[in-house]
């Protein structure tokens, strides 16, 4: 992906543009009601096909989105920085020379966060199996995450906006296929397997950090102007 997401204020619609969002259309198919794994990941599959040939899609949907009137939109916002206690998907660019590999789209639970910086815990560290058992606990207010999965953020590096998840649509995005892992040689990129990544994780599964979640808001004057 190429894009980030976009800086679009959300006042600038007012009726329904006419696009959903791959979380709308999974909330839809739900139909108010608990599903299991299983059919998220069968449900996901079946809507990821749209992004085969065109992975930017994905961004331009949640872009759109954004533009749309508040009763359209999905419960995802997009935020200029991240809070603790907060899940995102944003687009990256590390600081490669000091990691043997790296995420380029990372899905990440935040647990601080600095001017300049935030730590969390990347989601596609793990399988997808993990990461059911994962939020579910985030979701109970624990956190029991291995320390393979947590790293360091530079905003500097950051590409765009960061797409702030609503807790409902977590168990979708931890299903997208979206992970980007890559290894740097001088000054290309190549693919590294997500199989690996998983394997290396696997390997110290329960070496982890657990701890109280704690959620901070985006509720002051400057917070809610930043965020738009």
């Amino acid at each position: 992906m190429a894009q980030g997401f976009g800086d679009i204020q959300r006042s600038a619609v007012k009726e329904n543009t006419g696009y959903e969002t791959i979380f709308e259309k999974i909330t839809a198919l739900t139909d108010g009601e608990k599903k299991t794994y299983t059919w998220y990941k069968n449900a996901v599959r079946k809507e990821v096909n749209r992004f085969k040939e065109d992975s930017n899609k994905f961004v331009r949907d949640e872009r759109y989105d954004s533009l749309d009137s508040e009763d359209e939109q999905d419960g995802n916002v997009l935020r200029r920085y991240a809070v603790q206690g907060h899940m995102f998907l944003f687009e990256y660019k590390a600081q490669s020379k000091y990691l043997p590999y790296w995420d380029k789209f990372p899905l990440v639970y935040v647990i601080k966060s600095e001017p300049k910086e935030f730590f969390g815990a990347n989601l596609h560290y793990m399988t997808p199996k993990k990461r059911i058992l994962a939020i579910r606990d985030l979701q109970r207010g624990r956190i029991n995450l291995p320390k393979a999965c947590f790293h360091k953020y530079l905003k500097s590096n950051i590409d765009g906006l960061l797409l702030d998840l609503h807790t409902d649509e977590w168990d979708t995005a931890i299903l997208l296929p979206i992970e980007d892992f890559v290894i740097t040689r001088k000054t290309s990129e190549f693919n590294f397997r997500k199989e690996e990544v998983w394997n290396e994780t696997n390997e110290n599964f329960y070496d982890k950090i657990k701890a109280r979640r704690v959620v901070r808001g985006y509720g002051t004057q400057e917070s809610v102007a930043m965020a738009q």
